[in-house]
């Protein structure tokens, strides 16, 4: 058990300085980035400030593997350095157990972090993007033509989303149970007030009586309107959602009868998450006990960050690819870890043969 601590008290320090430094990185470069906005309607120095901060628990979370990756090379290669290993083996303890007790540490702070961050970052992310896109009255679009939804028996068409409480030109398709076009609504604007959907500028034609008519309202009051998470699924990044969030969003899709392995596959990324941080983590970790224990830190750094930068690329690509040759979601997210699993597996007996056992 001491020997155990020690090793969790190393971990962390090596894990908190690695955040602060990767962490404070990211925020320059993001401050720097939303510059170019500066002046930008009401985009004052103090609205990019509440930006950056509101977004830090993402941040943190987009640095957070790589973090655990540096910092371990750090505080553990400090150890193996100092030979503080060869103690531990004199005194019984196998490498192998070493490594077992700092990867089982790994994968307890990876939960706890992701499973904080998972209950933060929607919150404030939105928050963060709403401020924004007030401040810049900036729109969200994804195609010249607007974006199409399905949303039970309408199809909805959006030309501009400011945010999920407030969209433009909006064309609304209802269709009966026999699939046949009933009403066709034209909407200038629509907010949300959390409770309510406010319309502006409705035209709606009935085409399913004869002769056709068309009515027209300046203001409508609506319970509701067209639900929130449709417009979440597609302005949504897969790291500002929640899990529940995802939960909500397959369970949408799936009763509209629309596509969900996009969902799907953002849901095992997400529970894979604390073993895919663990398992990076067990890719550097030859390189500290084998035979490269004693070089540099420069060095260990560098090769922490090809490993890193290796898993995260491959881990990216892989799902997407499996993807679209039809294999599941589930698959498509365990096969990178289970190939990043062999390889470390070889790593390690590789550079053990002429290291510490």
């Amino acid at each position: 058990m001491i020997i155990f601590l020690y090793l969790f008290k190393r971990l962390i320090y090596g894990l908190l300085i690695s955040m602060i430094v990767l962490t404070s990185i990211d925020v320059f470069f993001s401050f720097t980035a939303e510059l170019k906005y500066l002046n930008q309607g009401t985009y004052d120095f103090l609205t990019i400030t509440k930006y950056i901060i509101l977004n830090l628990p993402k941040s943190l979370t987009l640095m957070f593997p790589y973090a655990m990756l540096i910092g371990a090379m750090l505080s553990l290669g400090s150890m193996a350095s100092d030979y503080e290993f060869v103690a531990m083996q004199s005194a019984g303890i196998s490498i192998s157990k070493i490594i077992s007790f700092i990867l089982i540490q790994s994968f307890l702070i990876s939960t706890v972090f992701y499973t904080v961050s998972d209950q933060l970052i929607p919150e404030y992310s939105s928050k963060a993007e709403k401020k924004k896109n007030i401040a810049l009255n900036k729109k969200i679009i994804f195609q010249r033509n607007g974006v199409w939804f399905k949303d039970k028996q309408s199809f909805i068409r959006i030309h501009e989303i400011y945010s999920q409480d407030h969209l433009k030109d909006i064309t609304k398709y209802d269709f009966n149970q026999n699939n046949e076009l009933i009403t066709i609504h034209h909407i200038k604007e629509a907010t949300n007030n959390g409770q309510k959907w406010t319309l502006h500028g409705v035209e709606s034609i009935n085409i399913n009586r004869v002769p056709v008519t068309k009515n027209t309202i300046d203001k409508q009051v609506l319970d509701s309107f067209m639900d929130k998470n449709l417009i979440m699924i597609k302005t949504d990044k897969s790291e500002s959602l929640s899990l529940s969030d995802v939960i909500k969003n397959i369970s949408y899709l799936e009763e509209n009868n629309l596509d969900s392995n996009i969902q799907k596959k953002i849901f095992w990324e997400k529970i894979f998450q604390p073993f895919s941080a663990a398992l990076m983590l067990f890719l550097a970790l030859p390189f500290i006990f084998g035979k490269l224990r004693s070089t540099q830190t420069s060095k260990r750094i560098i090769i922490g960050l090809f490993i890193g930068i290796g898993f995260f690329i491959i881990s990216s690509i892989l799902p997407n690819l499996g993807m679209i040759f039809g294999l599941t979601p589930f698959i498509n997210v365990l096969l990178p870890n289970l190939i990043f699993i062999v390889i470390g597996k070889y790593l390690f007996n590789h550079q053990l043969e002429s290291g510490l056992r």
